[in-house]
Parts: C-alpha cells; structure tokens; sequence
C-alpha cells in the first residue's frame, strides 16, 4: 500500500528547502565595508599633508626675500647715514677752524656752511626714522616666522603623512629657525644704530646751535651775559634757524 504525504506537508517542505538553497548557514559572510577604506584615508591625509607643505614652503622663501630685502634697506640707510655724519663732520670742522682765525661777523660763506650743516643733520634725522619704520617691519617678520613654526607642528600632527612628508617639514622647520636668528640679528644692529645715532643728534644739535652764535660774531665764543641760543643773522642773507 503506498504511502500518503498531504499535499501541505510537501509544500511546507519545498518552502524550508528554498530557504536553505538562498541563506546556508555554512556559507561565508558577506561584507559590507568597502574593500579600500584604508587606502582612501591615507590618501586623503596625504594629499592635504602636501597641499600644506607646498604653502608652507612658498610662504618661508617670501619670509627669506622679505629678510635679505630689509637687510639690504638697513645696509643702504646706514651707509647713508654714515655719509651724511661724515658731511656733516667736515662742514662743522670747516667752519671750527675759519672761526679760530677770526673772519667777519655773518660771514656769507660760513652762513651758507652752517645751513648745508643744518641740512646734513636733518638728513640724519631722517635717516633715524627711516630706521625706526625698519625695525618695525622686522618685527613683523618675527610674527610671521612663528606663525610658520606653529604651522609645520600642527602639520607634523596630522595623521595619512609619510616620512617624506616629515622630513620636509623638519626642513622647513630649520630653514624657519634659521630665519629667526636673522631676523634676531637684524633686531639687534638696528637698535643699537638708532642708539648711535640718536645719542649723535642731541650731541650735535646743541653743537650746532652753539656754533650759530659764533658765525655771527664772527669768532669762537659764547654768549654774553649768560644769553644761550642763535643770534639771527643779516636779514640780507638765508637766517641760520634758532635752536
């Protein structure tokens, strides 16, 4: 006698059966993460580590040609300053020694001596404050170079960089150092000229007022009755200023 399956129980059976064939519970895993996710991260770390070099780097060489440009502003004015001192020198001794031998009271040739002095020490003056606006600048350059040196360490931190990339940071970090010390030099020559030649300007200002007096007196002297400062002299000719 042949055996009966109900039709709902072959059915049931097809159905289980179907699951098996779609989902065995000894097939492997499916993974759902992308198969270059770490690459792609690295990459991306790499890229931005390098755009931020290429700009650090462009922006040391600017710092480099902005030192060597002012280094080469404050040789200029110094050696300018040290010519027009040495001008200056020469009128004062020029007129100094005229006076000694004794010449006329106003003499228009000492006039016109005293005020070409007058001239040199105002370009002095000038020159002082040429300095003045440098060593402004300069520390502006200091500024900047710190601000490159906290660049290169936040950089350093950022992760996806190769060694390559470090070792061009470390670079850029010593050429960086090295700026520093120039600029640190620079500070320091300019002070101690706007010193110098500060101390040179009141020196000579009183010098030169005293000097009036005596080109229009025509003699080395001084003023009588305890009377300091600059007689004015022939209206005929270019007054030497009062100091």
């Amino acid at each position: 006698m042949a055996l009966r399956v109900p039709r709902s129980a072959l059915l049931l059976a097809a159905i289980v059966l179907s699951g098996c064939a779609q989902s065995s519970v000894f097939a492997p895993p499916v993974s759902t993460a992308p198969s270059n996710a770490n690459p792609a991260i690295t990459q991306t770390g790499t890229q931005t580590v390098r755009k931020t070099i290429e700009q650090l780097r462009s922006d040391q060489a600017a710092l480099n040609s902005g030192i060597a440009a002012q280094q080469a502003q404050f040789n200029a004015t110094r050696g300018q300053l040290a010519g027009d001192t040495r001008a200056y020198s020469g009128l004062v001794s020029g007129i100094t020694s005229r006076l000694q031998a004794g010449t006329t009271p106003s003499n228009p040739d000492l006039v016109n001596q005293w005020n070409a002095a007058q001239g040199k020490l105002d370009a002095v003056t000038l020159g002082v404050g040429s300095l003045n606006s440098l060593a402004s600048q300069v520390t502006t350059q200091a500024s900047v170079a710190g601000y490159l040196l906290e660049n290169v360490r936040l950089t350093l931190m950022v992760g996806g960089a190769t060694d390559a990339d470090h070792r061009n940071l470390r670079a850029i970090e010593s050429e960086t150092r090295r700026s520093m010390q120039q600029i640190d030099r620079l500070i320091a020559d300019l002070n101690a000229e706007i010193a110098r030649e500060n101390t040179f300007l009141g020196r000579e200002r009183t010098n030169l007022a005293a000097l009036s007096y005596n080109v229009n007196i025509g003699r080395l002297g001084t003023p009588g009755g305890g009377q300091g400062g600059a007689v004015t002299p022939q209206p005929t000719r270019r007054a030497v200023p009062l100091q």
